[in-house]
């Protein structure tokens, strides 16, 4: 029964996931995923029909069980925006509004992504790699060249080709979890982003997290799929141009591109940042933002140890697996520790060495001013990827 006079809330549309023994409550249009126990949803239930806090929390008293903190937990949803009193209309988070407006929206046909994605597609994909990792067995030539991207000469146009050659394999991977999402009818967003300082194209599979767990995987590793996909055409390719007699420079090329798409592979198990691995294993976990998690354990650590001058108190409620939440924040810690390690260690006294090499050509006979000027150029071009990484991570509240 209502209680007269108390408080009541509105609730936002929101996705109710069976997951295990708990739920997973979020708003899709936030991005905003949350576990709740069995109680929580209740709650949320009981809210919604109109309800106040007092009168629930009574009616969970007379039927005995264990003892909820009704407010407390009104409070928090109030906080992540899922509730707000009614009459009183919520404004959008700031960090929202600018993710809504920066994103487009990708739709496509159900029907036209079960089509890519049917067996008998996915079995030509998996003939297809096949094939070439067989001929690449044969063929030494068509395995990796770990030498692919370095030459002495050409390098601002090796360097150019290979980036607008893997910006179009990234937009086919990106394309590639949206339409597997689309299969299920989930709608993505696309956009420019980053990762630490490193600026990627991204898609925001969030509306997968209303589907079934089992049926969450395949959007999130179709990526992959194509990356190997495209590493197998393009190896292909090699086969034919070797066969041609293809000059060195378009050989070089494709062995460059090949070369970057495996090291995107290998990025995507960096699961100190949102990698697709990140998420298949925040799915396999039941536990929709690891990353968010790690960040409010990070910053509730430095309270304690700062005794409250620093970061924030770590909730009262007590995360559902601990032990592999303090492994990830280990893991999260130590893998951006180690970026830094590399970006000041190894990138950056590289590009040093680019320069100085520059200068000496500069120095040199007038025959080698042009090769100056291209390790001039190569090291602007990558400078500017960097800066703009950079500012990008500089400037997101979390990234």
């Amino acid at each position: 029964m209502p209680t007269e006079g108390a408080q009541t809330y509105a609730v936002i549309p929101l996705s109710v996931q069976k997951d295990e023994e708990s739920y997973l409550v979020g708003d899709i249009d936030s991005g905003e995923f949350y576990q709740f126990p069995e109680v929580g949803v209740r709650i949320l239930e009981m809210l919604r029909s109109g309800e106040s806090a007092p009168a629930i929390s009574a009616e969970l008293a007379a039927e005995g069980g264990e003892t909820f903190d009704v407010d407390g937990f009104v409070d928090e949803l109030m906080a992540i925006g899922f509730v707000h009193p009614v009459g009183h209309r919520p404004s959008p988070a700031p960090a929202q509004i600018g993710s809504r407006d920066s994103r487009r929206i990708f739709y496509v046909d159900p029907r036209l992504a079960r089509a890519v994605f049917a067996w008998p597609m996915l079995g030509c994909y998996f003939a297809i790699i096949a094939y070439a990792l067989f001929c690449a067995i044969v063929d030494p030539r068509l395995r990796l060249n770990p030498n692919a991207f370095y030459t002495d000469t050409n390098r601002t146009a090796l360097l150019l080709l290979i980036l607008i050659l893997s910006f179009i394999e990234v937009c086919l991977h990106e394309t590639g979890h949206m339409l597997a999402a689309a299969r299920r009818g989930v709608r993505s967003r696309y956009g420019i982003g980053n990762r630490l300082w490193m600026v990627v194209a991204e898609s925001d599979l969030t509306g997968i997290l209303a589907l079934p767990k089992a049926q969450r995987y395949f959007p999130m590793l179709a990526g992959l799929l194509v990356d190997f996909l495209c590493a197998a055409l393009l190896t292909l390719t090699l086969r034919a141009l070797l066969s041609a007699g293809a000059g060195g420079f378009a050989i070089q090329l494709v062995q460059a591109v090949i070369l970057q798409i495996f090291i995107g592979v290998t990025w995507q198990f960096n699961i100190f940042v949102k990698t697709d691995v990140y998420f298949v294993l925040c799915n396999y976990f039941s536990c929709p933002d690891l990353d968010r998690d790690a960040r409010h354990y990070l910053r509730g650590l430095l309270y304690r140890a700062t005794r409250g001058r620093l970061g924030e108190a770590l909730s009262a409620a007590r995360p559902r697996n601990l032990h592999g939440l303090r492994a990830f924040t280990a893991i999260w810690l130590f893998g951006r520790l180690g970026s830094l390690v590399v970006l000041f260690g190894v990138f950056l006294p590289t590009m040093a060495q680019y320069v100085e090499s520059a200068v000496s050509l500069l120095r040199g006979p007038p025959a080698a001013f042009w090769m100056a000027c291209d390790t001039i150029a190569y090291v602007a071009i990558m400078l500017t990827m960097l800066s703009a990484g950079m500012y990008l991570w500089l400037t997101q509240k979390e990234a």
